[in-house]
């Protein structure tokens, strides 16, 4: 498990599922992607992304399919793109870094730019299907909790 003791987010993988305690309310997914083992320790941003009624498998389709620009990317750890399993809840792509100052350098390269050329486009999921007023993010350092 881990877990950010401050701020009281608890992050625990089980196969293909991660359970998420997030201020007091558990939340439970499905892994639809993921990219590279889970680190031990790390920063993470826990992307929170709120599809549109009736587009959750659009949103899902254009994700997986996306052109992927991670896995070379200095100080990349993992990517977790989390399927929620209650209806009307936010779908969550998790991103861990070595550090905070790796995830700063990713968003201002050329492959960042690249991964994010269609937001605000027709192509783009944000365009229609993701509601960018109900998503929102949370960046925080993770570590190791062994019970």
């Amino acid at each position: 498990m881990l877990k950010n003791e401050i701020h009281r987010i608890y992050l625990d993988k089980n196969n293909n599922e991660v359970t998420i305690n997030r201020f007091n309310v558990t939340y439970h997914y499905t892994i639809l992607e993921q990219i590279n083992d889970l680190p031990q320790y790390g920063y993470a941003v826990l992307n929170h992304l709120y599809a549109n009624p009736g587009l959750e498998a659009d949103f899902e389709r254009l994700f997986l399919n996306r052109d992927k620009h991670l896995e070379n990317t200095e100080g990349f750890e993992n990517l977790l793109f989390l399927k929620p399993h209650s209806t009307h809840e936010h779908h969550v792509i998790i991103t861990f870094w070595q550090d905070e100052a790796a995830y700063k350098h990713w968003q201002e390269s050329q492959e960042y730019k690249a991964s994010h050329k269609n937001r605000g486009t027709k192509q783009g999921a944000d365009k229609s299907i993701v509601n960018r007023n109900l998503s929102f993010n949370i960046s925080l350092e993770f570590k190791q909790h062994n019970f």
